[in-house]
């Protein structure tokens, strides 16, 4: 071969020599993988609110209770009755509305009965702190399918509910003596139970409370009605 031509050559191997060991230096560019968990957005977990399982009644309020017997909601006697209504129709479903027309100590008001529950109305708006909006009447242990009684604590470590005996009742218990009831010819206990104290009327004298009413037959020992709240004093 002419020597003329032999540099060219040299020096165009070389080069690509150069070239091909420079690509084989050069990193890889390729994307990154990105697993699914990366991509995938996280799902917030959610928390079923407690439902209701057990109604009370107090001197002071109606309560709604867990399956573990923390209250969820309660209501007291002052506020309007239409929060009232509202919130235990949520718990217990619609309640029958039946107007009545009071009586010689009652005014005129409506009633709303769930079951063995009944909330009385009064037409007259209540002042506070002696006069309800509201009283409820429990007539059986259960309302809208859910248990009802006393809190607990009221009279019992457990409360006291329709269709118990009396003598269950160990706590902050007062009972009269039995009579007649006029309108059942029921022999009849009245007790106290659950007693709180409420402001003193500078019109008045002596101390005022507020309780819950428990009737029961004093010939079989079984409560017959649970009444809320009920006074010791007049207006």
């Amino acid at each position: 071969m002419p020597r003329s031509f032999a540099r060219p050559v040299l020096l165009a191997s070389t080069a690509l020599l150069a070239l091909v060991a420079l690509s084989a230096c050069t990193p890889s560019t390729a994307s990154p993988t990105v697993s699914p968990s990366e991509t995938a957005s996280a799902t917030p977990a959610t928390t079923e609110p407690p439902a209701a399982a057990s109604i009370g009644i107090s001197a002071e309020a109606i309560t709604v209770f867990d399956a573990e017997g923390a209250p969820l909601v309660s209501y007291d006697y002052f506020q309007p009755t239409d929060e009232v209504v509202a919130g235990l129709t949520e718990v217990l479903g619609a309640a029958v509305e039946t107007p009545d027309d009071g009586g010689l100590e009652t005014p005129p008001g409506i009633v709303h009965e769930w079951d063995g529950l009944r909330l009385y109305d009064s037409e007259t708006p209540g002042t506070v702190p002696d006069i309800p909006n509201h009283w409820v009447f429990v007539d059986a242990p259960t309302a809208g399918g859910l248990p009802i009684g006393t809190d607990p604590g009221i009279g019992s470590a457990t409360g006291v509910k329709v269709s118990d005996q009396l003598s269950t009742a160990t706590i902050g218990v007062t009972s009269g003596a039995p009579y007649i009831e006029p309108s059942t010819g029921v022999n009849t206990i009245v007790s106290q139970l659950g007693q709180v104290a409420i402001p003193p009327n500078p019109a008045a004298s002596g101390d005022r409370h507020f309780f819950v009413i428990v009737l029961s037959n004093a010939d079989t020992g079984e409560v017959t009605r649970l009444i809320a709240p009920s006074g010791d004093f007049g207006v």
